[in-house]
Protein backbone atom coordinates (compact mmCIF):
# COMPACT_ATOMS: atom_id res chain seq x y z
CA UNK A 1 0.00 0.00 0.00
CA UNK A 2 2.83 2.28 0.85
CA UNK A 3 4.20 2.61 -2.66
CA UNK A 4 0.37 3.22 -3.87
CA UNK A 5 0.05 5.94 -1.45
CA UNK A 6 3.44 7.60 -2.35
CA UNK A 7 2.92 7.75 -6.11
CA UNK A 8 -0.86 8.83 -5.38
CA UNK A 9 1.09 11.92 -3.75
CA UNK A 10 3.40 12.56 -6.63
CA UNK A 11 0.84 12.74 -9.11
CA UNK A 12 -1.28 14.60 -6.44
CA UNK A 13 1.39 17.29 -6.05
CA UNK A 14 1.50 17.72 -9.93
CA UNK A 15 -1.73 18.71 -10.18
CA UNK A 16 -1.44 21.29 -6.87
CA UNK A 17 1.73 22.78 -9.13
CA UNK A 18 0.24 22.77 -12.31
CA UNK A 19 -2.97 25.44 -10.35
CA UNK A 20 -0.50 26.67 -7.91
CA UNK A 21 -0.43 31.01 -7.99
CA UNK A 22 -2.35 30.73 -11.06
CA UNK A 23 -5.70 32.56 -11.87
CA UNK A 24 -7.99 29.85 -10.77
CA UNK A 25 -11.82 30.25 -9.39
CA UNK A 26 -12.71 29.70 -5.85
CA UNK A 27 -15.66 28.43 -4.29
CA UNK A 28 -16.55 27.99 -0.76
CA UNK A 29 -18.52 25.66 1.28
CA UNK A 30 -18.76 27.96 4.55
CA UNK A 31 -17.18 31.28 5.30
CA UNK A 32 -13.52 30.57 4.84
CA UNK A 33 -13.70 27.23 4.03
CA UNK A 34 -12.53 27.01 0.03
CA UNK A 35 -12.49 24.69 -2.54
CA UNK A 36 -10.64 24.92 -5.75
CA UNK A 37 -10.35 23.05 -9.40
CA UNK A 38 -6.87 22.22 -7.67
CA UNK A 39 -8.67 20.25 -4.60
CA UNK A 40 -11.09 18.38 -6.96
CA UNK A 41 -8.54 17.20 -9.71
CA UNK A 42 -6.06 16.09 -7.16
CA UNK A 43 -8.74 14.03 -5.30
CA UNK A 44 -10.47 12.52 -8.17
CA UNK A 45 -6.32 11.13 -9.46
CA UNK A 46 -5.63 10.23 -5.83
CA UNK A 47 -8.82 7.99 -5.80
CA UNK A 48 -8.30 6.75 -9.41
CA UNK A 49 -4.90 5.22 -8.67
CA UNK A 50 -6.08 3.67 -5.36
CA UNK A 51 -9.23 2.65 -7.00
CA UNK A 52 -6.75 0.99 -9.36
CA UNK A 53 -4.84 -0.90 -7.51
CA UNK A 54 -7.47 -1.48 -4.64
CA UNK A 55 -10.89 -1.40 -5.83
CA UNK A 56 -12.42 -3.04 -2.52
CA UNK A 57 -11.18 -0.59 -0.07
CA UNK A 58 -13.25 2.08 1.59
CA UNK A 59 -12.31 5.77 0.69
CA UNK A 60 -12.84 8.49 2.78
CA UNK A 61 -12.23 12.21 1.57
CA UNK A 62 -13.22 15.56 1.89
CA UNK A 63 -14.62 16.87 -1.46
CA UNK A 64 -16.76 14.11 -2.91
CA UNK A 65 -17.06 11.46 -0.80
CA UNK A 66 -19.81 10.88 1.77
CA UNK A 67 -20.68 12.51 5.37
CA UNK A 68 -18.09 11.14 7.51
CA UNK A 69 -21.39 10.60 10.42
CA UNK A 70 -22.83 8.41 7.59
CA UNK A 71 -20.25 5.96 7.40
CA UNK A 72 -21.21 2.94 8.23
CA UNK A 73 -18.79 -0.88 8.82
CA UNK A 74 -17.61 -2.32 5.68
CA UNK A 75 -16.33 -6.05 4.80
CA UNK A 76 -13.35 -4.50 3.85
CA UNK A 77 -11.17 -3.18 6.44
CA UNK A 78 -9.11 -0.84 4.80
CA UNK A 79 -9.85 2.73 4.87
CA UNK A 80 -7.78 5.27 3.05
CA UNK A 81 -8.38 8.83 4.26
CA UNK A 82 -7.80 11.38 1.74
CA UNK A 83 -6.78 15.50 2.27
CA UNK A 84 -6.16 16.39 -1.98
CA UNK A 85 -5.19 19.80 -0.80
CA UNK A 86 -4.32 20.33 3.07
CA UNK A 87 -3.46 24.37 3.43
CA UNK A 88 -5.95 25.58 0.71
CA UNK A 89 -5.90 29.23 2.40
CA UNK A 90 -2.35 29.31 1.61
CA UNK A 91 -2.58 27.69 -2.00
CA UNK A 92 -5.02 30.47 -3.05
CA UNK A 93 -2.93 33.28 -1.90
CA UNK A 94 0.15 32.00 -3.14
CA UNK A 95 2.16 30.80 0.24
CA UNK A 96 4.38 27.35 -0.48
CA UNK A 97 2.56 25.43 2.87
CA UNK A 98 0.62 23.37 1.44
CA UNK A 99 0.40 19.50 0.83
CA UNK A 100 -1.39 16.53 -0.13
CA UNK A 101 -1.95 14.21 3.33
CA UNK A 102 -3.13 10.62 2.45
CA UNK A 103 -3.72 8.09 5.69
CA UNK A 104 -4.95 4.84 5.62
CA UNK A 105 -6.86 3.32 8.92
CA UNK A 106 -7.19 -0.56 9.46
CA UNK A 107 -10.80 -1.77 11.25
CA UNK A 108 -14.25 -3.03 9.94
CA UNK A 109 -15.84 0.50 11.31
CA UNK A 110 -13.29 3.37 10.50
CA UNK A 111 -14.13 5.41 13.91
CA UNK A 112 -12.45 2.18 15.91
CA UNK A 113 -9.70 1.30 13.18
CA UNK A 114 -6.26 2.43 13.75
CA UNK A 115 -4.11 4.19 12.15
CA UNK A 116 -1.47 1.91 9.80
CA UNK A 117 0.27 3.72 7.10
CA UNK A 118 1.00 7.69 5.96
CA UNK A 119 1.77 10.23 3.47
CA UNK A 120 2.34 13.98 3.63
CA UNK A 121 3.79 15.68 0.31
CA UNK A 122 4.37 19.24 -0.15
CA UNK A 123 5.08 19.37 -3.47
CA UNK A 124 6.77 22.54 -4.07
CA UNK A 125 9.45 21.98 -1.31
CA UNK A 126 9.63 18.60 -2.51
CA UNK A 127 9.28 17.08 1.19
CA UNK A 128 7.71 13.70 1.13
CA UNK A 129 6.98 12.51 4.42
CA UNK A 130 5.62 8.59 4.84
CA UNK A 131 5.57 6.36 7.72
CA UNK A 132 4.20 2.47 8.21
CA UNK A 133 3.34 1.16 11.48
CA UNK A 134 5.98 -0.62 13.15
CA UNK A 135 7.99 0.52 10.34
CA UNK A 136 9.63 4.21 11.28
CA UNK A 137 9.12 7.46 9.90
CA UNK A 138 11.10 9.06 6.87
CA UNK A 139 11.75 12.21 5.03
CA UNK A 140 12.59 11.69 1.32
CA UNK A 141 14.48 8.18 2.15
CA UNK A 142 16.05 9.29 5.71
CA UNK A 143 14.73 8.40 9.10
CA UNK A 144 13.18 11.41 10.66
CA UNK A 145 12.69 10.99 15.04
CA UNK A 146 10.84 13.96 17.12
CA UNK A 147 12.55 16.23 19.12
CA UNK A 148 14.70 15.86 22.64
CA UNK A 149 13.52 19.20 24.19
CA UNK A 150 12.50 18.17 27.48
CA UNK A 151 11.67 21.46 28.86
CA UNK A 152 7.87 23.16 28.32
CA UNK A 153 9.43 26.60 28.37
CA UNK A 154 12.00 25.98 25.93
CA UNK A 155 9.30 24.02 23.47
CA UNK A 156 8.01 25.31 20.02
CA UNK A 157 4.52 24.43 19.64
CA UNK A 158 2.73 24.95 16.53
CA UNK A 159 -1.15 25.43 15.81
CA UNK A 160 -4.41 25.89 13.61
CA UNK A 161 -7.29 27.88 14.33
CA UNK A 162 -10.67 25.84 13.42
CA UNK A 163 -13.07 27.31 10.22
CA UNK A 164 -15.28 28.20 13.19
CA UNK A 165 -12.94 30.11 14.73
CA UNK A 166 -14.73 33.36 13.52
CA UNK A 167 -17.98 32.37 15.42
CA UNK A 168 -16.42 30.49 18.52
CA UNK A 169 -13.00 32.43 18.68
CA UNK A 170 -13.08 32.03 22.85
CA UNK A 171 -11.60 28.17 23.02
CA UNK A 172 -8.90 29.75 20.13
CA UNK A 173 -7.81 32.57 22.45
CA UNK A 174 -8.03 30.60 25.64
CA UNK A 175 -5.39 27.86 24.77
CA UNK A 176 -3.25 30.70 23.05
CA UNK A 177 -2.94 32.13 26.61
CA UNK A 178 -2.38 29.14 28.26
CA UNK A 179 0.77 27.98 25.75
CA UNK A 180 2.01 31.51 25.24
CA UNK A 181 2.86 32.30 28.77
CA UNK A 182 4.43 28.31 29.40
CA UNK A 183 6.85 28.25 26.37
CA UNK A 184 9.51 29.11 23.83
CA UNK A 185 6.92 30.01 21.30
CA UNK A 186 4.31 29.24 18.73
CA UNK A 187 3.51 29.27 14.88
CA UNK A 188 0.78 29.64 13.16
CA UNK A 189 1.08 27.87 9.38
CA UNK A 190 -2.20 27.01 8.04
CA UNK A 191 -1.71 23.19 7.06
CA UNK A 192 -2.26 20.54 9.87
CA UNK A 193 -1.01 17.93 8.15
CA UNK A 194 1.98 19.68 7.67
CA UNK A 195 2.42 20.79 11.24
CA UNK A 196 1.52 16.81 12.54
CA UNK A 197 4.50 16.12 9.64
CA UNK A 198 7.33 18.81 11.20
CA UNK A 199 6.47 17.35 14.86
CA UNK A 200 7.43 13.92 13.85
CA UNK A 201 10.58 15.22 12.22
CA UNK A 202 11.64 17.32 14.85
CA UNK A 203 10.93 20.81 13.71
CA UNK A 204 8.04 21.24 16.35
CA UNK A 205 8.13 20.31 19.98
CA UNK A 206 4.06 20.32 19.92
CA UNK A 207 0.84 20.59 17.69
CA UNK A 208 -2.88 21.03 19.26
CA UNK A 209 -5.76 21.84 16.99
CA UNK A 210 -9.55 21.49 17.15
CA UNK A 211 -12.00 21.20 14.76
CA UNK A 212 -9.86 18.56 12.80
CA UNK A 213 -11.26 16.11 10.50
CA UNK A 214 -9.80 12.70 10.02
CA UNK A 215 -8.25 13.54 6.19
CA UNK A 216 -6.44 16.07 8.48
CA UNK A 217 -4.70 13.98 10.91
CA UNK A 218 -4.53 9.91 10.07
CA UNK A 219 -1.83 10.64 7.60
CA UNK A 220 0.59 12.78 10.48
CA UNK A 221 -0.63 9.97 13.36
CA UNK A 222 1.41 7.63 11.79
CA UNK A 223 4.34 9.74 11.08
CA UNK A 224 4.58 11.50 14.60
CA UNK A 225 3.80 7.71 16.58
CA UNK A 226 6.55 6.41 14.18
CA UNK A 227 8.73 8.95 14.77
CA UNK A 228 8.68 8.38 18.75
CA UNK A 229 6.03 10.90 19.05
CA UNK A 230 2.81 11.05 21.22
CA UNK A 231 -1.09 11.98 19.91
CA UNK A 232 -4.31 11.99 21.50
CA UNK A 233 -7.19 13.90 22.32
CA UNK A 234 -7.23 17.21 24.33
CA UNK A 235 -8.20 14.71 27.19
CA UNK A 236 -5.30 12.48 26.57
CA UNK A 237 -7.47 9.99 24.84
CA UNK A 238 -7.39 8.35 21.91
CA UNK A 239 -10.69 9.85 20.18
CA UNK A 240 -8.79 12.00 18.27
CA UNK A 241 -9.13 10.81 14.46
CA UNK A 242 -13.01 11.42 15.11
CA UNK A 243 -13.24 13.73 18.07
CA UNK A 244 -12.28 16.64 16.36
CA UNK A 245 -9.72 17.75 19.33
CA UNK A 246 -5.88 16.59 18.59
CA UNK A 247 -2.49 17.14 20.85
CA UNK A 248 0.73 15.85 19.18
CA UNK A 249 3.99 15.76 21.20
CA UNK A 250 7.55 14.36 21.25
CA UNK A 251 6.14 12.49 24.24
CA UNK A 252 8.35 14.27 26.44
CA UNK A 253 6.45 17.22 27.27
CA UNK A 254 3.14 15.73 26.15
CA UNK A 255 2.04 15.61 30.15
CA UNK A 256 2.64 18.95 30.77
CA UNK A 257 0.39 20.00 27.69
Amino acid sequence: MLKVALKSAEESGKILLKYFRKDIKVHYKGTINPVTIADRESERKIIQIIKKNFPEHNIICEETCPNIEKIQKSNCKYWWVIDPLDGTVNYIHGLPQFCVSIGVLKGNEPKNAEPVLGVIYNSVSKELFYAEKNKGAFLNGKRINVSKIGSFSKALFVTGFPYYVHKKPENVIRNLAKFLVKIEGIRRLGSAALDMAYVGSGIFDGFWEEGLNPWDVTAGTVIVREAGGKVTDYSGGNNFIFGRTLVATNRKIHSKV
